[in-house]
């Protein structure tokens, strides 16, 4: 249930993205409604994702998972640059995501 309330929050959070980047500084009004809904959504599913599970990793995935689809959505269909350093980026948020993920063992957390 967590993992599925985590890309719930991110999937709605890169749609709101992408409508905030079509209001054209909140002057195109169904696109500055639909980017209010669904920063709301994502809010709320956000919310109920930290009553899930431990509030530290659940919001350096959803801000590392947003911000590494994000940059996707931007290259797709806003035709941003891709360079060396956004590739470097977000290779980076991956690799901490999947380290935050990555189950210890019990010894590990004895001394930890």
């Amino acid at each position: 249930m967590f993992y599925l309330l985590l890309f719930l929050a991110i999937i709605l959070e890169v749609i709101a993205v992408f409508f905030l980047n079509l209001t054209n500084g909140f002057t195109n009004f169904v696109p500055t409604v639909f980017a209010i809904l669904f920063y709301c959504s994502s809010i709320a599913a956000y919310m109920l994702l930290n009553a899930k599970g431990e509030v530290g990793v659940a919001s350096a995935l959803y801000a590392g998972g947003a911000t590494v689809l994000v940059v996707f959505t931007g290259i797709i269909f806003f035709d941003e640059t891709i360079s060396l350093s956004k590739i470097l980026g977000v290779s980076l948020i991956i690799i901490g995501a999947v380290s935050l993920n990555i189950k210890e063992s019990s010894k590990e957390r004895m001394t930890a």
